[in-house]
């Protein structure tokens, strides 16, 4: 019997590392290529995105600018959103992109809505009196009952609160206020009443989100074009509301489909707005708020307010006026009572 031979090579190879080779088993099954198929449609729609972007974005400014004219302001705030770079560059060109939508779409809405003078605007000697707690010129205007109702508290420390401005901020607020009531009056549903001395918390979120869109529109030239386009929808739903009220006799606005896109219809003779909406029950017989012009027969045109910031430095001389008069009238009193208490010692 031959003895046993030993493999010195094999033990050598046992006491080696050994090396894994073990490999993930492949998934394949119709839920992992739906998935597959999902992201790599989703990578390359990203990916032609960002390539149609940088396309728009390598065109002349002026013919970039030619083309996102021709949007509504919904439409250029929704593209903004869309990515960081477009956003830069629409809200870098803000207030020279909202100039040309306005003057191509809105430029009727845009001198009967005109915005509050901001305060930063305004002589820093007249801004302590806009801002004192209590305003003689305002006393009145504060009792107003829709003043509670429909039309929220203006931000005294944003913008001038004159009586110019003070109406400007009433009318945009309407125009919020209006827009968001035209569902009810299109279905002939009644507005819920208000009783007096009471302010149930719809109407307290109502006047803050009013509060909070005519805020920005002040400080923003874009989304000041958005509430003219709100506006320019409210009216076109209440122009095809009240003419097709058979029992309406007024002159209405001829408006075709074709001409909603703009605000030119309201150049034609229509009805005049008279009064404020000072109550939320006037919407049912509102078809046009447009404030601030009046129809000129023997021109048979619509006239507006020539030089609107002559109103506004004459409201603000006003003011400087009527705080010296109460200044001197104040000190008047007190040198009045110094003297008959001088008088009283010396008896």
């Amino acid at each position: 019997m031959k003895p046993r031979q030993e493999h010195p090579q094999k033990e050598d190879d046992d006491l080696l590392p050994r090396q894994d080779t073990t490999q993930n088993l492949e998934l394949r099954s119709k839920r992992t290529e739906r998935q597959r198929r999902k992201r790599e449609k989703k990578a390359g729609s990203l990916t032609r995105a960002a390539s149609d972007t940088q396309l728009l974005l390598g065109l002349p400014v002026e013919l970039l600018t030619a083309i996102l004219e021709l949007l509504r302001p919904s439409d250029l705030l929704a593209l903004a959103r869309t990515s960081r770079v477009l956003h830069g560059f629409i809200f870098a060109n803000e207030a020279d992109l909202a100039r040309r939508v306005i003057r191509l779409r809105y430029p009727i809405l845009e001198q009967c809505f005109l915005r509050p003078v901001l305060m930063r605007d305004i002589d820093a000697a007249i801004q302590p009196l806009l801002q004192g707690s209590y305003r003689a010129d305002l006393a009145g205007i504060q009792q107003w009952p829709f003043a509670r109702i429909s039309i929220p508290s203006p931000d005294y420390a944003l913008h001038c609160t004159c009586l110019t401005c003070l109406g400007r901020w009433n009318a945009l607020c309407v125009v919020v206020d209006f827009a968001h009531w035209q569902d009810v009056l299109d279905n002939g549903e009644p507005i819920p009443d208000i009783a007096p001395g009471t302010s149930p918390k719809w109407n307290q979120d109502l006047l803050a989100r009013t509060r909070r869109i005519v805020l920005a529109a002040l400080t923003s030239p874009l989304r000041y074009a958005r509430l003219l386009e709100v506006h320019l929808e409210s009216t076109r739903r209440s122009v095809l509301r009240h003419s097709r009220n058979k029992t309406d006799r007024r002159p209405h606005y001829r408006m075709t489909t074709d001409m909603a896109e703009t605000d030119a219809f309201l150049g034609q003779k229509g009805p005049p707005t008279v009064e404020f909406p000072y109550s939320r029950e006037v919407y049912y017989l509102l078809e046009a708020f447009l404030p601030t012009r009046s129809w000129l027969t023997s021109q048979q045109r619509w006239g507006y307010i020539q030089r609107p910031d002559e109103w506004h430095q004459l409201d603000l001389d006003l003011l400087v006026r009527m705080v010296s008069l109460n200044r001197a009238s104040q000190d008047a009193h007190v040198d009045q009572d110094s003297a008959a208490t001088e008088g009283n010692r010396r008896c």
